[in-house]
């Protein structure tokens, strides 16, 4: 079965993949929420720093993205129905969730009174993060704890995604986003990565950026060639092994963009039995991915400022979940239905 054949529909594992992958964010910064910025989780120091499970995440989001971001640019046509739908996606819970942590867990969670909170421009300026103007702290929030007073750090990869939809339509509108043409786009993406990677050094913050843009890129090959690659578990198995040798020879920052896009398109698409029906009543995973890490540092908060990752981590799943839900049946929803 070819990937054109096994994607045609929503019979996929792709929501509950993406769940899991909102879940291993969770687990990633549970080290450094509870023990400090040095801290990794197990996969960070299995492959030396090359990817913990937060990143692996990312990586998930961003191939899965470009992949259906792709089809979406191909089936909208027009920039405003495209970009429209991006910006009913990602806008609304981005910024339901922006507003509820300044004026609401914001006056609760500070060390300063609820007047001394609200005369702080600190507390306006947060409300920046709406429009992805990224501004990490609140006016005495968090400050006892041992990461710092960061409200909400995943929100960074956020611009990222949008600079990558804006790159998926430019690709679409200049007639690239085919067979014939998209080939052409490999060599200029691979020396533009490469180059950046140079320019950036050891800015790591910058860095960190280039990886899921190389997924996300990966992501639309797969789409605009799926009718030619053929999903096969032995492949996978191959491409599994493959990842797993070259990352433990340290050469992961290469093979990723090689063997993890087949491995994780033939999870999401290529298995006998899916789990299709998994979100049946909601698919929660970018809310939790929103709520997860302010959810976690109130939590390190009521322990002290530090305390067991795994224990944060469990703690953290159950109030994660249940808002991601929220965020969805309140806030998603009705913003997928203007877009209909």
């Amino acid at each position: 079965m070819t990937l054109k054949e096994t994607s045609t529909d929503r019979n996929n594992n792709l929501d509950f993949i993406r769940f899991l992958a909102a879940l291993l964010v969770i687990l990633c910064h549970a080290y450094p929420i509870s023990r400090g910025q040095e801290y990794t989780d197990l996969l960070g120091r299995l492959t030396n720093g090359q990817m913990h499970f937060g990143n692996l995440a990312v990586c998930i989001f961003f191939l899965y993205g470009g992949f259906l971001i792709a089809k979406s640019a191909e089936r909208l046509k027009t920039a405003g129905a495209y970009f429209k739908a991006r910006v009913l996606r990602v806008f609304p819970c981005l910024i339901a969730v922006t507003f509820i942590l300044t004026f609401l867990a914001g006056p609760c969670l500070t060390t300063l009174s609820a007047g001394t909170y609200f005369s702080q421009k600190g507390a306006y300026q947060y409300l920046l993060n709406s429009v992805m103007i990224l501004t990490h702290n609140l006016p005495g929030v968090f400050e006892g704890n041992i990461y710092g007073q960061t409200v909400n750090g995943p929100l960074w990869t956020l611009p990222v995604e949008f600079l990558c939809y804006i790159m998926c339509f430019l690709v679409w509108k200049t007639g690239f986003l085919n067979e014939k043409r998209m080939k052409w786009t490999i060599p200029f993406f691979a020396a533009g990565y490469i180059g950046l990677k140079i320019i950036l050094g050891t800015n790591v913050l910058l860095a960190s950026a280039l990886r899921p843009v190389g997924l996300f890129y990966a992501g639309m090959l797969y789409y605009v060639y799926r009718g030619k690659i053929k999903l096969s578990r032995e492949a996978a198995l191959l491409c599994s092994a493959a990842l797993v040798f070259f990352t433990w020879r340290g050469f992961l920052d290469v093979v990723v963009f090689i063997f993890l896009p087949y491995v994780l398109l033939y999870l999401g698409y290529g298995t006998r039995h899916k789990l299709s029906n998994f979100a049946k009543h909601g698919e929660v995973s970018y809310g939790v991915y929103l709520c997860g890490w302010p959810i976690q540092q109130t939590i390190c908060m009521l322990f002290g400022g530090q305390m067991i990752p795994v224990v944060n981590f469990l703690l953290t799943l159950p109030f994660a979940i249940c808002g991601g839900y929220l965020l969805h049946r309140f806030v998603e929803q009705p913003a997928a239905r203007i877009h209909k």
